[in-house]
């Protein structure tokens, strides 16, 4: 792979990343969770959509960084 393939696939790559995290951040309000879930169920829920986002956005910074790298 030449690296303007390897460019091309990091740029959709980290914007798959934003656009991941921008659902992902919405799904975090609470509003956004059904009303009819329990306590628990919704503590569960709302822990691991705040951890998927953490990494989410860890991922799109890493990868905003490698392209920096290469540009």
């Amino acid at each position: 792979m030449d690296n303007e393939e390897f460019l091309d696939k990091l740029n959709r790559a980290y914007i798959m990343e934003e656009e991941m995290a921008g659902m992902l951040i919405d799904l975090c309000h609470p509003e956004s969770l059904p009303a009819d879930l329990s306590e628990s169920a919704n503590k569960r829920i709302k822990d691991i959509l705040f951890s998927i986002k953490a990494d989410t956005l860890r991922h799109k910074k890493i990868v905003l960084e490698m392209r920096k790298d290469l540009t």
